[in-house]
């Protein structure tokens, strides 16, 4: 069975990073007409300098595999998962798998360590927003003890996060706030058996935009 390490990413992993997320956002394309949006929308990738920036704030994780039987990934990354610090909270700006390497556990590793990650950052919660009528995506976060939140609960800062996609294009009635106390993994096991989302598209842009403005 291949086997994977999830560590802090390095500055050598970031040019891999787009290839990953392009092709993960592949496996929307059938939900576009229920989503509302544009195949082209989804080509909007993270951007690069918020990578970097990321993995030197070490808020940027990433998915090795160990020993690729096809040598064609061997030492880069296959999936990946980047964090903002908000107030009181680590926002998940974007998880990306490569299909590939899709129904490995390599999701759930990713998220456990971004939680681990706030936990050791004072944060109390980990928050994100998905797309609500993508079949595996709620479930995922419910099994990883995520649950949805209601607008009447949202933060200023999550709120903004919500109206700057609808702006973006991702309209409101289509997303969904999850959050999960911040803690240590739900399980101690390498993998957990789970499906997890070959992409997870978010606020990259507003808080791309932030930090450049900070």
């Amino acid at each position: 069975m291949q086997r994977y390490t999830i560590r802090l990413a390095k500055e050598t992993d970031i040019d891999a990073l787009p290839g990953v997320e392009r092709t993960a956002a592949k496996r929307f394309l059938p939900y576009l007409e229920q989503l509302e949006i544009s195949a082209e929308l989804l080509e909007g990738l993270t951007p690069v300098h918020f990578l970097r920036r990321s993995q030197r704030e070490q808020r940027l994780w990433v998915a090795i595999p160990e020993g690729d039987p096809s040598g064609k990934l061997k030492s880069q990354p296959v999936g990946f998962v980047v964090t903002k610090l908000l107030h009181s909270s680590s926002f998940v700006v974007e998880l990306s798998v490569h299909p590939d390497y899709g129904r490995c556990g390599i999701g759930s590793a990713l998220i456990e360590a971004c939680c681990v990650g706030a936990l050791s950052r004072g944060a109390r919660q980990v928050m994100l927003t998905t797309f609500r009528y993508v079949p595996w995506n709620i479930p995922f976060y419910q099994r990883l003890g995520f649950r949805q939140v209601s607008a009447e609960q949202w933060s200023p800062e999550i709120a903004a996060i919500v109206q700057h996609e609808a702006r973006y294009g991702f309209a409101k009635e289509h997303r969904v706030v999850m959050m999960r106390p911040a803690r240590r993994p739900l399980a101690s096991a390498d993998f957990l058996p789970s499906r997890a989302p070959a992409s997870h598209t978010s606020a990259e842009r507003l808080l791309s935009e932030c930090d450049r403005h900070d």
